[in-house]
């Protein structure tokens, strides 16, 4: 599997790939907050209800890194151009790693027609950001339930402490669930779900393990401050979209050489 990997890789289409869907990740970002902001709103809350948790939830360097992403501000009123534009703009990922999947996929053979393809990065993206919400719903109006639960009705003790211990495995599972959702429904030459599960195993470990390494980085070396000056914190930034863009390639890799092993 390794070296049918590499002999992927020797196709030029794969030159330059991963900084393509590097930059539509970095651009998609802004859309995909402002249709969170929005969805948000249906179930009365915000990002600064979300930055308020993660504050007092998460390890201060892990909500540190998250900040910079959710110091966003949401638009007053709703506006239907602004929303049809944030989907347009939040769907290039999408778009890209679809084309890349079909590509990889059937060997060369499909890479996809752009309208077709289109739509469906679109409704792909809709799907990814109600996953979200159902994620941070659940993160935050479980606790909430448990506690009612816990006062009003008296239940006991152990279920409030196993809720404390088990959200944020469940969070990671429903993590793992979103990954695994976008590569089975991008790909025009969709198999068995199970088909899919290793790449989705490489890639949301894989991610984990890049943002660790950047997260140490960053606060580690001071080598991008002398290369880059004032512009070191957007260069070491891209680099991280660089290094999580190749995770999710590789990922799609990962399920392609596993069917041929099989």
């Amino acid at each position: 599997m390794f070296f049918m990997v590499l002999k992927q890789l020797q196709d030029p289409y794969y030159q330059g790939v991963a900084a393509q869907v590097a930059f539509f990740f970095m651009l998609s970002i802004v859309p995909t907050l402002i249709l969170l902001s929005h969805l948000l709103g249906f179930v009365n809350l915000s990002l600064d209800n979300l930055t308020e948790f993660f504050e007092i939830e998460l390890a201060p360097d892990i909500f540190n890194s998250l900040q910079g992403l959710l110091r966003f501000e949401s638009q007053a009123s709703t506006n239907i151009v602004l929303i049809l534009a944030a989907v347009w703009a939040a769907s290039r990922l999408q778009f890209t790693l679809l084309r890349v999947a079909n590509y990889t996929l059937t060997n060369g053979r499909d890479a996809g027609t752009f309208v077709r393809d289109r739509v469906r990065s679109i409704v792909t993206i809709m799907l990814t950001v109600i996953i979200i919400v159902l994620m941070i719903v659940f993160l935050i109006y479980g606790q909430i339930a448990i506690h009612f639960f816990h006062e009003k009705l008296a239940i006991s003790t152990l279920v409030k402490d196993a809720w404390k211990y088990l959200r944020w495995p469940i969070a990671g599972g429903l993590y793992f669930l979103l990954i695994t959702f976008n590569y089975y429904v991008l790909p025009r030459d969709r198999g068995r779900i199970r088909d899919v599960l290793p790449g989705s195993i490489f890639c949301a470990l894989g991610m984990l393990i890049v943002t660790s390494i950047y997260s140490y980085y960053t606060t580690s070396a001071v080598t991008n401050n002398i290369l880059y000056g004032s512009m070191a914190s957007i260069a070491a930034l891209m680099f991280w979209f660089y290094f999580v863009s190749w995770v999710l390639i590789l990922g799609i890799f990962v399920n392609k050489v596993w069917k041929d092993t099989k």
